[in-house]
């Protein structure tokens, strides 16, 4: 990053404080407009849980997405952002007749079914005395568990055979003839898991739905998922798998991406607190676990940097299989590389950004620039030892604004009763 972009970020530590999320919007706009270049056919859903900003749903509403919701409060968050309710995919393992109704009520366009139990809810609701009246009831896709390998960390993997996600086989095809026989069958839905890299999985999914859409004539969608992965996933390949099979099969392919429309548009910056020890140094930052949970999650591996130190690429790091360049950030001759944990302030072990990383010179006070954190970053963060959630902030390519405040202590104990 060039001295102007440092400058920026230091600006925007200065005016909201750190720890603070910062997305461009316009690196999203990018996004999506490389998403529709690879994908020219499909309606594309977003994934409302990568980032429910309210500033950044807005904007990706703005461009025309639909949007993918599993609970009633991104149900009503999409709403609110202003996605039309018939662009709006509801899906998930947890339907209850409450979010059915929502759902009704609101117009929700496409039910991706996960189980009996999510039909059994939509039914439940439907056949109550003074059910709501809906003109266009939703359309419903019946999701696949086809239990193979996508090639991933194994919590992001939600087509193995031990994923929670879907029904096998023969329980979707029963499912698929009630919803069939109520005349509400869409097609059908397969999402394989999250970070995919590897396009053999895009082959491994339309080889798993064509037995249903062999026997199931005349349907009007499939629901391919996303959880493509950051950086560099080679969606031209999982695309070209995809349009063919729906180009076979006559009907309008659904992906959801999330990460990939948001992850590399968004940075958390963090504040050095203390900085101890030699193999490795420990530097203590004023973010962690709480507020990027990825990396104690599932061992993620995001890219970290002195904000205004000079950098040079030297070799590759993986996170789950994939190659990033290794930044290694502010080395001179007089203060050399120092592998490092950059950690953060809880008690917890695991309270890591990263591990192992090569840093040059770095003091208390420096500012921390953590990237690909656009996604899953605020929104798994917690409140766990009374961390106070961080603010986030925006760039629309011409002011940078605030857009969800710093949490104060007395927001810990506002609705307790």
């Amino acid at each position: 990053m060039d001295r102007s972009h440092d400058d920026f970020l230091r600006d925007a530590a200065a005016r909201f404080g750190t720890p603070v999320y910062l997305y461009d919007l316009t690196r999203i706009t990018a996004q999506v407009t490389e998403l529709r270049e690879a994908f020219p056919t499909a309606r594309i859903h977003y994934a409302v849980k990568a980032n429910a900003s309210g500033a950044v749903l807005r904007h990706i509403a703005s461009l025309g997405l639909g949007a993918e919701a599993l609970t009633i409060g991104e149900l009503e968050r999409s709403l609110r952002a202003g996605f039309p309710a018939a662009n709006i995919l509801l899906g998930g393992p947890g339907i209850t007749p409450e979010l059915a109704q929502r759902a009704l009520m609101a117009g929700v366009g496409v039910v991706s079914l996960d189980g009996e139990g999510a039909y059994d809810a939509f039914k439940q609701v439907m056949g109550r005395p003074g059910a709501p009246t809906v003109s266009a009831p939703p359309r419903f896709l019946v999701r696949l568990n086809p239990g193979f390998d996508p090639h991933t960390h194994e919590h992001l993997a939600t087509a193995a055979p031990t994923s929670k996600f879907g029904v096998p086989m023969q329980e979707a095809e029963r499912l698929a003839e009630r919803v069939a026989a109520d005349g509400g069958l869409a097609g059908f839905h397969v999402h394989a898991g999250s970070m995919l890299r590897d396009a053999e999985v895009a082959s491994m999914v339309v080889r798993s739905l064509e037995p249903l859409y062999e026997r199931f004539q005349g349907l009007e969608l499939v629901d391919v998922g996303g959880g493509f992965a950051v950086p560099g996933a080679p969606l031209e390949a999982f695309a070209a798998e995809y349009a063919a099979f729906a180009q076979r099969f006559g009907v309008t392919p659904i992906v959801e991406p999330g990460r990939v429309v948001v992850a590399e548009a968004g940075v958390l910056l963090t504040r050095v607190l203390h900085v101890k020890g030699s193999a490795p140094r420990h530097v203590i930052a004023d973010a962690g676990m709480a507020d990027l949970l990825r990396p104690a999650l599932y061992g993620a591996e995001h890219p970290v940097r002195v904000v205004g130190a000079k950098a040079e690429q030297k070799g590759v790091t993986t996170d789950h299989g994939a190659e990033h360049p290794v930044r290694v950030v502010g080395a001179t001759a007089d203060q050399p590389a120092v592998t490092t944990d950059v950690d953060g302030p809880l008690c917890e072990n695991a309270d890591r950004l990263a591990q192992g990383v090569q840093l040059g010179e770095v003091a208390a006070g420096d500012l921390l620039s953590v990237g690909q954190a656009g996604a899953y970053g605020f929104a798994m963060a917690s409140n766990y030892a009374s961390s106070l959630r961080a603010a986030e902030a925006v760039w629309d390519g011409e002011e940078l604004r605030l857009a969800r405040r710093r949490e104060t202590p007395e927001d810990l104990w506002r609705l307790e009763t």
